[in-house]
C-alpha cells in the first residue's frame, strides 16, 4: 500500500492526528499534543502542520514578539533606536523521527519564513528569532543564514532582508 502523500503545511485543526508524533524531544512532542491547538485557537501562537493523510509528521509554531536591542544580533540592531525590536518568534519546529532527514524540516523552515514575510507586509517586523535547543539545531539554522545572538549562541536571528534573499534557495 502506498504511503499518503506529504501535504504542504496547513493550519493545525482538530482533524489532525497528533498522538503518534514523536520527534525525539519529549517537550516538543508534549507541546504539539497538549498545547499547540489551545495556543493556536487563542491566538497565542499559530501552528502549521505537514501531514501524511491526517497524521502530523512535522510542525512549526509562530508568534509575534520583541527583543531588547542589547540581545539582538549586531546586524538586527544596527541603526535602530534603543527600543524593543519587533520579531517573529519561530517558537517550535520539529519533524517526526520517521521522517527526519527527508527535507521536511527545511520545507517547514521555508514555510515559516514565507509566512513571516507575509506578516511583515501588514505590520512591522525586523527579524525572525529562534531558540535552538541544542548544537545540532543551532547548526541547522546557521546553515540557512541565521546568526547567533551575542547573549546566547543558541538564540539565532535572521533579518527580513536576508529572508527575502535566501527563501528561494531553501
Amino acid at each position: 500500500m502506498l504511503e499518503p502523500q506529504l501535504s504542504a503545511p496547513v493550519p493545525l485543526a482538530k482533524k489532525h492526528q497528533l498522538d503518534s508524533f514523536s520527534c525525539g524531544d519529549a517537550a516538543f512532542d508534549e507541546y504539539l499534543v497538549r498545547f499547540a491547538f489551545t495556543n493556536h485557537r487563542s491566538g497565542a501562537a499559530r501552528t502549521y502542520v505537514a501531514c501524511r493523510g491526517r497524521k502530523v509528521v512535522g510542525f512549526h509554531s509562530l508568534a509575534f514578539g520583541s527583543v531588547d536591542i542589547q540581545t539582538a544580533t549586531p546586524r538586527v540592531a544596527k541603526g535602530l533606536p534603543q527600543h524593543p525590536i519587533p520579531i517573529m518568534l519561530l517558537a517550535r519546529l520539529a519533524v517526526d523521527q520517521s521522517e527526519q532527514g527527508t527535507g521536511i524540516g527545511k520545507g517547514l523552515l521555508k514555510d515559516a519564513i514565507l509566512r513571516t514575510l507575509q506578516a511583515a507586509e501588514i505590520g512591522g517586523l525586523r527579524a525572525m528569532l529562534v531558540h535552538a535547543k541544542e548544537k545540532q539545531a543551532q547548526a541547522f539554522y546557521k546553515k540557512f543564514g541565521f546568526e547567533p545572538c551575542p547573549t546566547n549562541e543558541l538564540h539565532l536571528m535572521m533579518l527580513l532582508k536576508d529572508m527575502r534573499k535566501s527563501v528561494g534557495a531553501i
